[in-house]
């Protein structure tokens, strides 16, 4: 039962690329220890890789009643909402509590800007996206296809058509693979 050594063997069972068996890890971690936050979020996030997102939006949802504000529980959730087309305005809220939390991560700072996009105001949206950019770099992680393709997404939107090529072009770039960049890309060239 000590929580710290069950949340390690889980992540080297990912590194093992067990991921099946961290989550049975994290799940059982979770039953055995009810009221640990960080079980329910890292098995949410197994199960959000896994695009499992009803389990994913469930560990995230019982992380919350735990922990009402947890930030990354609340952005973790609002990002899956987002996804999943569920309700913006509550997603809005939960990212903002997110960015509140955690107001030096690029993932808080992009899933805001996820949310300002999905409202239209993509002014915002763009801001929000540039700071994800920024505190990406500033933390020394390497460039993000995703932040690249959320920020051309919404420069398209707000009729910045030059600007959203860019950062379209350098998410295909980063990740050439990116059938949902490659389409966007495609739709300002015709």
């Amino acid at each position: 039962n000590n929580i710290d050594a069950l949340e390690k063997l889980g992540k080297v069972q990912i590194q093992q690329g067990s991921m099946d068996q961290a989550l049975a890890t994290y799940l059982q971690a979770a039953k055995d220890n009810p009221n640990e936050v960080r079980f329910y979020i890292l098995a949410g996030e197994l199960c959000e890789a896994k695009h499992n997102w009803d389990q994913a939006k469930a560990m995230y949802q019982q992380a919350l009643r735990l922990s009402p504000d947890h930030p990354l529980a609340s952005n973790n959730l609002a990002y899956v909402l987002l996804e999943q087309g569920g309700n913006v305005d509550v997603a809005m809220g939960m990212a903002q509590t997110a960015r509140r939390g955690l107001p030096n991560s690029p993932n808080a700072a992009d899933t805001l800007g996820w949310a300002y996009y999905h409202k239209g105001i993509y002014r915002s949206a763009i801001s929000q996206f540039q700071e994800a950019l920024r505190l990406n770099e500033k933390a020394g992680a390497p460039d993000d296809a995703v932040l690249h393709y959320h920020l051309g997404l919404a420069y398209q939107k707000a009729n910045q058509l030059s600007l959203a090529r860019q950062q379209l072009e350098k998410a295909l770039k980063l990740k050439p693979d990116n059938a949902d960049a490659r389409k966007a890309l495609s739709e300002l060239r015709s």
